[in-house]
């Protein structure tokens, strides 16, 4: 009996998101892209926190200013709800990167000099085009329709989360330090996000 195609997925794929390559030219082309595009500093941040914290959709589309920021400073920590994460685990992100860093202080500034007095700790860290939160479905769709617009279009909202943790396998990070970083339950789940593309293996030794 022939299985059915599952949807959206082409012949011969794995399904598994692509990755941008490891020494970090396609982010930058990406992030160029986006700079000059509308909504720069909120969708550089959308894009920063995926590829530099492994940040899923849903869990970009739920955050509140009060997650990241508070008394006039970046947080340290992240603190993922279990709201907000799937299987309704809470873990902690460390939000001490220069990359993560710069990105949120540069959208923020730009929140509140838009809003004024308007500008609340319980507001989506991440407005929609109406004012309001992204549901999980509409991060989807804005992270697809970015990689698009900057050429990669076998990305998708799971390529940052994928990128970081291939790219922390073949810097040589230990696959437990990592399956924490992405707040998998085991070992075997994280394996199976690290990318085996002989390509990418290709830049990996150019760089040596």
């Amino acid at each position: 009996m022939t299985l059915p195609k599952k949807s959206g997925r082409p012949t011969g794929s794995t399904g598994q998101a692509n990755v941008l390559s490891t020494d970090g030219k396609d982010l930058k082309q990406l992030l160029r892209v986006i700079d000059a595009g509308q909504h720069a500093r909120r969708n550089t941040g959308i894009v920063i926190l995926s590829h530099y914290l492994g940040l899923r959709a849903k869990e970009l589309a739920a955050l509140k200013i009060k997650d990241v920021y508070e008394a006039g400073n970046l947080k340290p920590v992240l603190k993922l709800l279990a709201a907000y994460t799937k299987g309704a685990k809470h873990r902690d992100v460390s939000l001490e990167n220069k990359v993560v860093i710069k990105a949120l202080h540069d959208y923020l500034d730009e929140r509140r000099h838009q809003e004024g007095a308007s500008f609340h700790p319980e507001a989506p860290l991440f407005r929609s085009q109406k004012g309001g939160a992204f549901s999980a479905n509409a991060m989807v769709r804005v992270l697809g329709t970015l990689y698009k617009t900057a050429g990669f279009k076998e990305a998708s909202s799971h390529t940052g989360r994928r990128s970081l943790i291939t790219k922390l396998a073949y810097s040589g990070i230990d696959i437990n330090s990592i399956r924490q970083i992405a707040g998998h339950s085991s070992i075997a789940t994280t394996q199976r996000y690290i990318n085996d593309n002989p390509h990418t293996i290709a830049d990996i030794l150019k760089a040596l």
